[in-house]
């Protein structure tokens, strides 16, 4: 266990950082597309490609999730 705690938590932060940096990512696209967004697109376009970057932003986090709670899971199992 004195090496696993170490790994999982180290799991744990890096799930964390990547979703951050998948969101910032994704939020520099949306303010991107916003910088010319009166010119060439239409609230529809706009709306559609918001989404696309919601839908990419859940798609790539719901397994980091996963892996965060089965860590937290096994974390708290080990304790006992």
């Amino acid at each position: 266990m004195r090496i696993l705690k170490p790994v999982l938590v180290a799991v744990i932060i890096a799930s964390v950082l990547l979703i951050i940096a998948i969101s910032l990512h994704s939020v520099e696209e949306i303010h991107y597309l916003k910088s010319f967004y009166p010119a060439k697109f239409t609230v529809e376009e706009a709306f559609y490609a918001t989404m696309v970057e919601f839908i990419k932003i859940h798609i790539i986090s719901l397994p980091l999730i996963v892996i965060i709670l089965l860590a937290l899971f096994v974390l708290r199992a080990y304790r006992k």
